[in-house]
């Protein structure tokens, strides 16, 4: 290829007049016009188009030469154009290492992850998946979640702790709810210690630590209680014990963290319910100034401030063990 190319050096600084765009005039370059004729000049025709070796006059072999350099020409300037437009209409890809932020745009709200198709998962409590739903102290009776006679066991807890206050407990009882769902869907699981005993807590935080570990996240997307009841309650010599049916509703689903994409349930809001049983000491009582649900130690009341053994970083006591004030041992979906 390179003669050629050569000989079209050479036949371009020695053409005459009229033989690029302009013809006629004594032009002596390929490409500077001159006055005349267009596209073709008053000699032998050596050039045509762009370079003038692609359709020069002369002999046979030449031409046929120059025409294939040109289709070549051709051929790879559509191919490189055609990678261009592709490269740029791509898009990126949301793998690993990528950037939400520049993804979606930076300081720009993420979109909302796309549906998925897996169906909805109502094997397990929320928050609390199947098997991990933690148990009753030791020592509790086999009747203290019974449903019958909540009147009966409201009026034995009242007995010795005439302080409590059926109305106030449901609502601190349910700021708790919103504690536990906090802590579970950021993945924060001291935040959840102030609310749950140990045993219940211990799963519940292996749980999220299965979660990161995973890469993922459960969302309760539009959480909201309807409704929050006694339905069992009970005195004996060793604790008092109450449960509670939560009605909630929420959509459910899991995240992969780096992509966003729902890897579990969907964005659909559903109605569930829960059993959440508190429990504490028998002689345990009210604490007017508050207690682990209104988020002060029941022993000193001093704000709520746990390690993660449950016990007050002010006066050392293990306030979650349930021998101060109710603590969260069990959740059951029904």
């Amino acid at each position: 290829m390179t003669a050629p190319l050569l000989a079209a050096s050479g036949l371009l600084a020695r053409a005459g007049g009229g033989h690029s765009f302009g013809g006629g005039g004594g032009g002596s370059g390929g490409f500077r016009s001159g006055g005349g004729s267009s596209f073709s000049g008053g000699g032998g025709g050596h050039g045509f188009f762009f370079f003038p070796f692609f359709f020069g006059g002369g002999g046979g072999g030449g031409a046929i030469l120059g025409l294939l350099l040109f289709l070549v020409l051709v051929v790879v300037v559509i191919v490189v154009i055609a990678r261009v437009f592709a490269m740029f209409r791509s898009p990126r890809p949301m793998g690993a290492g990528a950037d939400l932020g520049s993804s979606y745009g930076a300081g720009s709200v993420p979109a909302p992850p796309p549906p998925s198709s897996t169906p909805y998962d109502d094997t397990r409590p929320i928050g609390v998946p199947e098997g991990l739903r933690g148990a009753m102290l030791p020592g509790s009776s086999p009747m203290a979640m019974a449903s019958d006679g909540v009147a009966d066991g409201i009026a034995a807890i009242t007995a010795h702790d005439p302080a409590f206050d059926e109305s106030a407990f449901i609502g601190e009882a349910e700021r708790g709810f919103f504690v536990v769902q906090q802590a579970w869907t950021e993945l924060k699981p001291d935040l959840s210690r102030r609310v749950m005993a140990d045993g219940i807590w211990q799963q519940h935080r292996t749980q999220i630590e299965q979660y990161v570990a995973q890469g993922r996240r459960n969302v309760l997307e539009q959480l909201a209680v309807g409704n929050a009841r006694i339905i069992a309650a009970h005195s004996d010599q060793s604790y008092d014990t109450l449960t509670l049916r939560f009605l909630a509703a929420c959509a459910d689903y899991d995240i992969d963290v780096k992509s966003g994409r729902i890897v579990r349930g969907n964005r659909s809001v559903d109605q569930w319910s829960e059993d959440w049983v508190f429990q504490r000491s028998s002689s345990a009582t009210t604490n007017p100034k508050g207690g682990t649900l209104s988020s002060k130690c029941p022993n000193c009341g001093a704000p709520l401030d746990l390690d993660l053994a449950g016990v007050c970083s002010y006066c050392k006591a293990p306030v979650m063990s349930g021998r101060y004030d109710w603590v969260l041992t069990r959740i059951d979906q029904v």
